[in-house]
């Protein structure tokens, strides 16, 4: 019954989607000859084209990023390039099927199906990150209007040249009004008190971290940079007269802000009349204002296209989930340094998914048996190398992923945490802590797929680099939401 309603839900708001934008491209191509239109598009300069195009994409990062954020909030972060993925994903939601409320949940549904975390936890992280969303808009809205003023952009216009046309105002309403009877009729569920507590204990964590709030204000602003530029840059492509751009600076922002509305087919329609009003106060005639708009409507559906291969693509790693791992054993590699072995063993005693802390003895050391051994740590006798050293402790340990540190780097109480989230992608072979995951970084691996690997890595000497060619080829390496401390000895 639930799965029906559910059904007949996302049916009525396709249609109203599509309903909506039929009536708004009517009222747009009523005030636009036709004739011309296609003549802008013929005359279209495709350099142009493909610049917007790249602009447009380079909103995903920032956007991403800033939800990436939120997710950690709520404790619900997997890694960054899960994220990222899912941005993409989203894109291709919003611009096909739901518009931005209804692209918010499907992407935070599939997150949570995909990775098994809990979906009003995700949920809350959506109106957070659109609450960043608007607060780097609202910056860069002030910033067009500031320089578009400099320009002397507001001073030949007279009040009835902004008037907002009765159509508008009447599509509005009936947007909001359809907004407010999907809230009534399917806005109710078991989880919507679990959703109201996150997104409080959320949002009180974002007012305590100014860190991550002008992070997030910061992508805001970077991701309506990348939205209007691809704007302008379609504007050019259609132009082929000098236009006064400090003046029409403003007007990008305002054009992005209408297009955005819920309940459209990726601003289909409200983009263009917002294009035809507002760049024709400045000279830009009504064909290529269109224009414009329509090859914006090109940079996103090349986007959206993306990310419904993205979709395909990343459906077939997340569809075969084995049991999500559970314990980490500890492996330090025969260290150069006994005096910072203690503190590292204490720190890695309170991460509670750590069940063992393993050292490996080349038998150089006479201490190193003898402190570990009161550290109540295991010791296994081993050759020197790093992979080797991990081959031999991935035969021997208990944990479900095998987490090589040196004795000189200290991980927080949530690496543990931060390591398991990372493995719910079920293609993640691995990963690290740092930017770059060669050379002697902090890694971590499942290790089932250590053992898989154990042919690939043997007694013969091998570049360091070859661990990692194995393992990318078992999966993806990411990066846990997680800070490794270097020893003051080290730094």
């Amino acid at each position: 019954m639930e799965e029906s309603t559910q059904k007949k839900s996302i049916l009525w708001t396709r249609l109203s989607s599509m309903a909506v934008a039929a009536i708004a491209l009517l009222y747009v191509f009523r005030h636009v000859d036709l004739a011309e239109l296609k003549q802008a598009f013929l005359h279209s300069r495709p350099g142009w084209l493909i610049a917007a195009i790249a602009v447009y994409g380079a909103a995903f990062p920032p956007a991403a990023w800033r939800w990436h954020l939120m997710l950690r909030l709520t404790g619900n972060a997997v890694h960054f390039t899960a994220t990222m993925i899912m941005t993409l994903i989203g894109h291709f939601f919003y611009t096909l099927f739901f518009g931005v409320a209804g692209g918010d949940v499907a992407k935070s549904a599939l997150y949570a199906r995909w990775y098994r975390l809990p979906l009003p936890e995700i949920l809350a992280a959506a109106p957070l990150d659109r609450l960043l969303g608007l607060g780097g808009l609202i910056f860069f809205l002030l910033l067009a209007f500031g320089l578009a003023a400099l320009h002397g952009a507001f001073l030949h216009l007279e009040a009835t040249s902004l008037r907002v046309p009765t159509v508008w105002v009447i599509v509005t309403l009936a947007l909001i009004l359809l907004a407010w009877i999907a809230l009534k009729r399917w806005g109710h569920g078991s989880g919507v008190s679990r959703w109201l507590h996150a997104l409080s204990y959320s949002g009180k964590q974002m007012i305590a971290s100014w860190s991550i709030t002008w992070q997030g204000l910061l992508c805001g602003f970077l991701v309506q940079v990348a939205l209007a530029g691809s704007l302008a840059l379609c504007l050019q492509a259609v132009s082929h007269s000098a236009l006064p751009w400090g003046q029409l600076l403003w007007t990008f922002p305002v054009i992005s802000i209408i297009s955005a509305v819920p309940f459209t087919v990726a601003g289909l329609g409200f983009r263009e009349g917002a294009a035809l009003a507002l760049l024709g106060l400045y000279g830009v005639s009504a064909a290529d204002a269109v224009a414009a708009s329509l090859l914006t409507l090109v940079a996103r559906l090349f986007w959206a296209a993306v990310g419904g291969t993205v979709l395909w693509r990343e459906q077939r790693f997340q569809s075969s989930q084995s049991p999500l791992p559970k314990t980490i054993s500890a492996i330090i590699p025969t260290p150069n340094e006994l005096h910072t072995l203690g503190e590292t063993i204490q720190r890695l005693r309170n991460i509670p998914e750590i069940c063992e802390i393993i050292v490996m003895d080349d038998g150089s050391q006479d201490e190193l048996r003898k402190i570990a051994t009161q550290l109540d740590c295991r010791v296994i006798a081993s050759p020197s190398g790093r992979e080797l050293q991990l081959r031999l402790a991935a035969v021997q340990a208990m944990g479900d992923v095998i987490l090589l540190l040196h004795a000189d780097m200290w991980l927080p109480a949530n690496a543990g945490k931060a390591i398991m989230n990372c493995l719910r992608d079920a293609h993640a072979a691995g990963g690290g802590f740092s930017r770059r995951l060669t050379g002697d970084q902090e890694i971590f691996i499942r290790r089932k797929i250590l053992e898989e690997l154990d042919n690939a890595i043997d007694t013969r000497p091998k570049e360091k680099c070859d661990l990692y060619r194995c393992l990318r080829k078992k999966g993806r390496l990411v990066l846990a939401d997680a800070i490794v401390i270097s020893s003051a000895r080290s730094l």
